[in-house]
C-alpha cells in the first residue's frame, strides 16, 4: 500500500512539474540579470536583485552551480542569510534554481544557486517506491571547506537555557545554522492561505511543551507539490516531517552568517523527500509524529509534573529530539541537583507490535551528564540488525531524588572454605554507601548436591550480571530480552553448574543429555552455541550496586573433609 501511495505522489509530482517554466543551465550566461524572492519580515515576499557571475562546473557531485551576486533589500549589509536557503532565482522570468550555498565572512552577498533541474531530478530519480537515498551529510559532498550551505536556522521555543549547547551540538553538525530563540507556533493572524515561491517554510522537529523547527524558503509551488532549500536537510531520503508556513520576525545581521528569526504558524503539508540538492513536500498531507509523554516526580519536594511532546519520525532526528525532551522535562520539573538518583519506568511502543516494551532502570545522575542510559531500549530497537522498525509512542515516568544511592562491594567472606555437597555456608558481603558508612549483607548459600572438586562464587551488581538468555534472532526475541533485564540494585551471586547450555535460534536449552548435545555439535554449519551453565541468586537492595568480589570453595565428600 505504501508503494502505491508513493507512486501516486510521484505521478502527481511529475504532472505538476510539466507545466513549470524553467531556464536550463546551458542557457545561463555571465552578466545575466534577474531577481530572487524571499521573506525578510512577516509573510511578505520581497524581491531582491541578482546578477550571474559565472557557472561553477561540478561544484558539487554532478551539479554545476550558478554563482550570483545579490543586491537590494538590505543584503549589502546582512549578506546572505540563513533561512534564505531555497529562495527562488529567476532569470528572464524563468525559474533558474534556489539560493543554497555561501561563504563565511563575505564582504558582499555572493551565493551559490542549485539549478532547478537538479532539484527536480533529486526527487524524481531518488524517491521511487521502495527506495530511499542514503543519509549522507553535506559534510560528505566533497565541498571546499569554505563553501557551505546557507542553512536553515533552528528556531527553539521553551528550551531551558542550559540546554542550548546540547541542542547546538546535536543540530549544527547537520549544517542547519544557528540555534536561536523563538520558534513556537505564532498566531495565525494575517497569514496567507496558500504557500507561494519565496514563502518562509518551516520543518517541525518537535512540538508541544517544547518547539523546535528549521526555517527556510519555498523554491517552487506547483499544485500540491513543493520544492525547497536547494540543499539537503538531513539527507534522509524518504521521510515524513511536518511542513509548516512560517512567519519571519526579523533578520539578525552577523559578520559570520546572518539569520532569520522566525516562528512556524500552521502545518500545511508533509516533507516527504530529503536529498542533497533539495527537499520536496506535499501540501494537504499530515506527517507522522511520535507522541511522547514524560512524568517527573521530585521525591525531595513531592512535586510532580507531566509534559507532552510530538517528535519527528526520522531515522536521524528521533532519538536526538527524544533526548532533548527528556532533559528538558527533568530540568523544568526542578529535579536536577549536583548529584541525583533517577528511577526510570518506561513504556515503548512499536508499530506492528501490540505489546508495549516495559523497561525499568535506576542510575546515578550528575548535573550536565544526563547520559543516554534511559534511551537504551530505543537505541537497541532503532539499530537492530533484523528489521527496520518504527516507534509509535514513548511513556516515561521518572522519579528523581537528590544524592547518589550507590553502594560499592568492598570485600566478601565465608565462615568456612572446605565443604561437602549439600552443605550450607554463610557468606558476608561488605559494602560501603557513597559518602556513607559500611554495612553488611549476609547470605546463606547451599552447595549444590552435584558439586565436585570446587565451586566458585562471583558476587556483583545487577548491571554486571550477564543476561541469562539466548542471543536474540528477531524483534520478538528483543522484546523478550527486556522482560529479563537485571536490576542495577540487585546483589547477584553467580556460580557454575555441571553441564552446558545450548543456544539455538533464539532459544536457550538446559539439561540436554550428552547425546542431544553431540547432535547439535555435529550439525554442519550449525547455529547452535554451547557455553557453561551458570545459575544466579539475586537479592534486591536499596542501592545501585557497584564493584565485585569472588570466593572459591573446596568441595570434598564429608568423609574426606579435613584430610590433606
Amino acid at each position: 500500500m505504501k508503494k502505491i501511495l508513493l507512486a501516486l505522489v510521484l505521478f502527481g509530482f511529475a504532472a505538476e512539474l510539466a507545466a513549470l517554466e524553467t531556464i536550463k543551465i546551458s542557457e545561463i550566461k555571465p552578466g545575466m540579470k534577474g531577481y530572487g524572492l524571499t521573506v525578510f519580515k512577516g509573510f511578505e515576499i520581497e524581491k531582491f536583485d541578482v546578477e550571474v557571475i559565472d557557472i561553477m562546473p561540478r561544484a558539487l557531485p554532478d551539479v554545476d552551480m550558478i554563482l550570483v551576486r545579490c543586491s537590494g533589500a538590505g543584503l549589502e549589509k546582512s549578506k546572505l542569510i540563513a533561512g534564505m536557503s531555497g529562495s527562488p532565482i529567476y532569470l528572464e522570468d524563468k525559474l533558474a534554481g534556489a539560493i543554497a550555498y555561501t561563504w563565511s565572512f563575505q564582504q558582499e552577498p555572493v551565493a551559490g544557486v542549485t539549478p532547478i533541474q537538479n532539484m527536480i531530478e533529486a526527487t524524481t530519480k531518488n524517491l521511487k517506491p521502495g527506495l530511499a537515498a542514503s543519509a549522507d551529510s553535506s559534510k560528505d559532498l566533497g565541498l571546499n571547506p569554505a563553501l557551505k550551505p546557507v542553512g536553515c536556522p533552528i528556531l527553539v521555543s521553551g528550551l531551558e537555557p542550559s540546554l542550548f549547547p546540547e541542542a547546538r551540538k546535536i543540530l549544527e553538525q547537520f549544517n542547519l545554522g544557528p540555534v536561536t530563540t523563538g520558534g513556537g507556533r505564532a498566531k495565525d493572524l494575517g497569514a496567507p492561505q496558500k504557500l507561494e515561491p519565496g514563502s518562509a517554510v518551516g520543518v517541525e522537529l518537535i512540538t508541544g511543551d517544547l518547539d523546535i523547527a528549521a526555517v527556510g524558503t519555498a523554491t517552487m509551488v506547483e499544485g500540491n507539490t513543493v520544492l525547497a532549500f536547494g540543499h539537503g536537510f538531513f539527507n534522509g531520503g524518504a521521510v515524513s516531517l511536518p511542513l509548516a508556513l512560517a512567519k519571519v520576525n526579523t533578520v539578525i545581521a552577523s559578520s559570520l552568517l546572518s539569520f532569520k528569526l522566525a516562528s512556524t504558524v500552521r502545518e500545511v503539508g508533509t516533507l516527504f523527500g530529503d536529498f542533497p540538492a533539495a527537499v520536496s513536500g506535499r501540501l494537504g498531507q499530515k506527517a507522522e509524529m511520535i507522541p511522547v509523554q514524560v512524568s517527573v516526580k521530585n521525591l525531595a519536594t513531592l512535586n510532580e509534573k507531566s509534559y507532552r511532546y510530538q517528535i519527528a519520525d526520522h531515522p536521524v532526528l528521533t532519538l536526538n529530539m527524544l533526548q532533548l525532551a527528556l532533559l528538558q522535562s527533568v530540568l523544568r520539573a526542578g529535579a536536577i541537583s549536583e548529584n541525583a538518583t533517577v528511577n526510570l519506568d518506561m513504556n515503548l511502543s512499536l508499530q506492528g507490535y501490540p505489546e508495549k516494551i516495559h523497561y525499568q532502570d535506576k542510575f546515578a545522575l550528575s548535573r550536565g551528564s544526563f547520559s543516554g542510559e534511559y534511551l537504551i531500549p530505543a537505541v537497541i530497537f532503532a539499530n537492530n540488525p533484523y528489521k527496520k522498525i518504527k516507534f509509535s509512542g514513548f511513556e516515561f515516568n521518572l522519579e528523581v531524588k537528590p544524592g547518589w544511592e550507590l553502594a560499592e562491594i568492598k570485600s566478601v567472606w565465608a565462615n568456612k572454605m572446605e565443604l561437602s555437597p549439600g552443605d550450607s555456608v554463610t557468606i558476608g558481603v561488605r559494602l560501603r554507601k557513597y559518602q556513607g558508612e559500611e554495612f553488611e549483607k549476609v547470605i546463606n548459600f547451599k552447595i549444590p548436591m552435584d558439586a565436585q572438586g570446587g565451586i566458585s562464587l562471583n558476587i556483583m551488581g545487577g548491571s554486571q550480571m550477564p543476561l541469562d538468555i539466548a542471543a536474540p534472532e528477531s524483534i520478538d526475541d528483543l522484546i523478550n530480552v527486556f522482560k529479563k533485564v537485571p536490576s542495577p540494585t540487585w546483589l547477584v551471586v553467580q556460580y557454575q553448574q555441571p553441564g552446558v547450555i545450548v543456544d539455538y535460534q533464539g532459544e536457550r536449552m538446559r539439561g540436554l543429555p550428552p547425546s542431544a548435545q553431540a547432535l547439535f555439535s555435529g550439525w554442519a554449519n550449525t547455529e547452535a552455541r554451547r557455553s557453561p551453565d551458570f545459575a544466579y541468586l539475586t537479592f534486591d537492595m536499596p542501592y545501585i550496586i557497584k564493584g565485585a568480589g569472588a570466593l572459591r570453595f573446596l568441595i570434598k565428600p564429608e568423609t574426606e573433609r579435613g584430610k590433606k
